[in-house]
């Protein structure tokens, strides 16, 4: 079978990968990755050097349908991990919904079996998150291609990625940073929002066993989400807890806006954004949870508490 990922050696793409090329399985579910990006190195040890020859790698040409369908011939399953996580440079995320729709029309009329994507919990066209609202246009564009061509698709739907390491789980590793340098971490309204994430390597596993594993079924939508589904409150003060955090963990009753300012100049510092203002929204929206977090499938996978505490 051959797969092709957006993304085959970026964080959730690497994972997926191995999964696929397992060489502890007696008979891998891909013989070779197509690797749809212009990074050609892992970013880190993930993937072995026998894994890393099955992946041949090429730039995704967005804007030109007719060189994206040649790029997708012969391929079996589709997974997309594409997004942007930012709107930045003219770039935004109705156009990245654009973009991965386009790709999604050029697989169909290339002959790929089965389209995965990774969109979000509880998504929705009309959500104040721009974020949220292109990938939700982006899987009504999946399942209207599906619909008119016969392609299969399925949908796996984290709200978060954590694991192997602290220094791949971006939102964990930027708190981290702040708890162990701030004498005070203030969370933005009253911190009882809920944050449901999954493990890395169960997203990876889920996304196989709903693409290659069964590419002859298709309408799957599924929350990709862990055991653990803490308040903000609770997350905050056992990752500072657990990692030798000096902060004082404080729901401030401060609306997003402000909190995220006072956090510019570790933005500066760093060269990076630490914690988004609509990260911080988003775990006081209701959304970053499953529609059922109590389902027995979710409970079988692996802990968020446990892997901080590890």
């Amino acid at each position: 079978m051959r797969v092709a990922i957006t993304g085959a050696l970026s964080y959730t793409g690497r994972y997926l990968t191995k999964e696929l090329l397992s060489s502890s399985s007696s008979s891998p579910l891909a013989t070779s990755i197509l690797n749809f990006s212009r990074r050609t190195t892992p970013i880190s040890s993930t993937l072995s050097g026998d894994e890393l020859e099955k992946i041949s790698s090429t730039p995704l040409p967005w804007g030109d349908s007719k060189a994206m369908g040649k790029s997708l011939e012969g391929v079996d399953v589709l997974y997309c991990t594409y997004w942007i996580r930012f709107e930045r440079g003219g770039d935004t995320h109705a156009a990245a919904s654009d973009r991965v729709a386009s790709l999604f029309r050029s697989a169909a009329e290339a002959g790929v079996k089965k389209v995965v994507f990774s969109s979000h919990t509880r998504a929705s066209v009309d959500s104040p998150y721009s974020y949220i609202a292109g990938k939700a246009r982006a899987v009504e564009s999946l399942r209207e291609i599906s619909a008119g061509t016969g392609m299969n698709y399925a949908v796996v739907r984290p709200c978060g990625i954590f694991g192997d390491s602290a220094s791949e789980s971006i939102l964990m590793n930027n708190a981290t940073y702040v708890l162990r340098r701030s004498p005070l971490f203030l969370l933005p309204g009253d911190g009882s929002g809920r944050f449901q994430p999954v493990h890395v390597r169960d997203m990876a596993s889920l996304m196989t066993s709903v693409g290659a594993a069964s590419p002859g079924t298709s309408g799957e939508e599924l929350d990709a989400c862990g055991p653990d589904c803490p308040t903000a409150y609770e997350l905050f003060s056992h990752l500072n807890d657990s990692c030798g955090g000096i902060s004082l963990v404080l729901p401030s009753r401060l609306p997003t806006t402000v909190v995220s300012q006072m956090t510019r100049p570790i933005d500066w510092f760093t060269g990076d954004v630490l914690l988004d203002g609509d990260d911080l929204d988003l775990l006081d929206s209701g959304i970053t949870v499953a529609d059922n977090p109590d389902d027995p499938r979710i409970k079988d996978r692996r802990s968020l508490f446990e892997w901080v505490e590890g």
